[in-house]
């Protein structure tokens, strides 16, 4: 072995002992980002808050320690929120861990900022998933709230008066 091969190997032995002894911040995306219109019989619905939220229970309810944002809507309805992402955590952490009764994410509506209704919700027998898209909501409040798959993306079902569209998919 020539002396340059074995400095090679030696640069390459020490980068691959401080590459795993150095930890790396993982983060992943826990709610896509929602850009939507709330409406009411077809006109736009201004002041209405906006929350999305990584872990909503089977009722709409945010779990303790969820992560949440807010926007209100403009005078045309629109609005945007999300992505939210996450450090990576262990995988036995009971507070953040997905069952049965609880769903990776969600949309909530509120007109006095108080007291919030789902707009929409993943379905808890699906557990649910974060699409890695940008998402479209269209929200109208005088529809009743019925079960629907987010469109562009089969395996996401949820319920609410929000319909919700994978926009544009982002790059990986």
């Amino acid at each position: 072995m020539t002396s340059s091969s074995r400095i090679l190997l030696c640069v390459l032995a020490a980068a691959g002992v401080v590459g795993c002894s150095v930890p790396i911040k993982h983060r992943y995306l826990i709610a896509p980002q929602i850009s939507g219109t709330v409406t009411r019989a077809g006109q736009p619905v201004q002041g209405m808050h906006m929350q999305l939220v990584d872990v909503l229970n089977a009722s709409g309810e945010p779990q303790p320690g969820a992560q949440t944002q807010e926007a209100v809507t403009d005078a045309q309805g629109h609005f945007t929120l999300g992505p939210i992402k996450q450090q990576a955590r262990r995988i036995d952490n009971p507070l953040f861990k997905v069952d049965q009764h609880t769903v990776p994410w969600g949309l909530r509506m509120s007109q006095d900022g108080q007291t919030w209704n789902v707009g929409w919700v993943s379905d808890p027998d699906m557990l649910g998933e974060v699409p890695n898209a940008v998402v479209t909501a269209q929200c109208d409040l005088a529809a009743d709230s019925k079960s629907s798959v987010i469109e562009g993306d089969i395996a996401v079902v949820g319920i609410g008066p929000c319909k919700l569209k994978v926009a544009v998919a982002s790059k990986k």
